[in-house]
């Protein structure tokens, strides 16, 4: 609160006068994160405007790299957010979702993005490449595998085929389209 009423210009105890406590503040800033959504800009199809809504939360996510600690705290809606659950609901009203299914597709798209997004801002602030990270960890996991401590992780690299090289953005749209589809699959069966 400080630091926001000093960004402000005005005391501390002068900022209580707007807003009553810090997460009332964290909520309003998370509305207004969520305000930057676009949904004139989506594509037709239902399945393309969910990952371009999930794309548009890894990018917000990106310029805020302070959401993902925000909602934390589970936010009251506000209306940038109930925005985004009307949108989101009205791709899935021609689906064989029930309300529940629905609910849990929209925070697990917007959870993925969320945390994805804030993941990019975290490794962007470290200097190390996403390049240089993904062989890290390729080294990390190869190395555990060979110590013969984890024979699941072993037995699947073994039998993996190399998969083609990608980028960030191609691994962000191949995770949510699995979420999508699995969700809408998953009720069709």
């Amino acid at each position: 609160m400080r630091a926001v009423a000093a960004g402000l210009g005005m005391a501390p105890m002068s900022l209580y006068n707007y807003v009553p406590t810090k997460d009332h503040l964290i909520q309003l800033m998370t509305d207004l994160a969520g305000a930057e959504y676009r949904y004139q800009d989506l594509p037709a199809s239902p399945r393309a405007a969910m990952a371009a809504l999930a794309r548009q939360g890894r990018d917000i996510t990106r310029r805020h790299p302070w959401l993902p600690d925000a909602i934390r705290r589970p936010p009251v809606p506000g209306p940038s957010g109930l925005a985004y659950f009307d949108c989101f609901l009205g791709l899935l009203a021609g689906s064989a979702l029930d309300t529940t299914a629905k609910m849990e597709l929209i925070a697990l798209v917007n959870g993925f993005a969320i945390m994805y997004g804030g993941m990019e801002s975290a490794l962007a602030s470290t200097g190390i490449s996403p390049d240089q990270h993904a062989a890290a960890q390729v080294a990390a996991i190869t190395g555990a595998a060979a110590t013969g401590n984890y024979p699941n992780l072993a037995a699947a690299l073994a039998s993996a085929v190399p998969p083609p090289q990608r980028d960030a953005d191609e691994v962000f749209d191949s995770v949510i389209y699995r979420l999508i589809d699995g969700a809408l699959e998953a009720r069709a069966g």
